[in-house]
């Protein structure tokens, strides 16, 4: 039976409703899985520390940067990254972030998910240059890509998620080229810079990782 206009457009409004109620929910949730981990993250804290965290939390200052972390969080599919934020916003005394590295992270997020996490942190194991060159450089070629390809990302995905780590400022373009990928006819390379606030940003991904696990 054809469906008439009137019939098309009722089915178009139920379509509209279910999508929405459905992203409404998906993001009430990472709010709420966010929350909770700040909540345990409290928990574990000293009392001194509690209570400079509850000041915190209550200030202007506090609402305005939670206002943010929520905005971002709730963009990202990832809860690792949802708990390397709450970790950022308790102030975690075991991370050294400046206010310019937060605001890198948080932009970052919106971004990631966990196989460009994953990705970025095999690039943080990679061993750097440092003599001669305004910040570390690193770089993925034809003789360790295979530590890359055995993990699922193949040349193409390689080159893609370097330039993305570049643009959302977690990684540095190469400190000796304007060129991100170089090749002379026998083989391939794509260089990038590893400074330390990537070293940084990949340890707090880290931890929240094992504190996951944990949960």
């Amino acid at each position: 039976m054809e469906l008439t206009t009137k019939t098309k457009a009722i089915m178009a409004r139920c379509t509209y409703n279910l999508l929405l109620e459905a992203y409404k929910s998906r993001q009430v949730k990472r709010v709420e899985e966010f929350m909770k981990f700040v909540d345990l993250r409290y928990e574990s804290m000293a009392s001194v520390d509690q209570v400079k965290l509850n000041d915190y939390i209550n200030s202007e200052t506090g609402q305005e940067i939670l206002a943010n972390f929520a905005d971002s969080i709730t963009q990202t599919s990832s809860r690792r990254v949802r708990m390397a934020t709450a970790l950022l916003y308790c102030q975690d005394c075991e991370l050294d972030f400046s206010k310019s590295e937060k605001i890198t992270f948080v932009s970052a997020i919106k971004d990631l998910d966990d196989d460009m996490v994953n990705f970025f942190l095999k690039v943080c194991q990679l061993e750097r240059q440092t003599v001669g060159l305004p910040y570390p450089r690193a770089g993925i070629h034809h003789n360790n890509h295979y530590l890359f390809r055995d993990c699922g990302w193949d040349e193409e995905a390689t080159f893609v998620y370097i330039n993305d780590l570049i643009r959302l400022r977690l990684l540095l373009p190469d400190p000796k080229s304007f060129s991100v990928v170089a090749g002379d006819g026998t083989g391939w390379a794509v260089w990038f810079g590893v400074t330390d606030r990537s070293l940084r940003i990949a340890s707090l991904l880290n931890k929240a990782e094992s504190l996951l696990i944990e949960i």
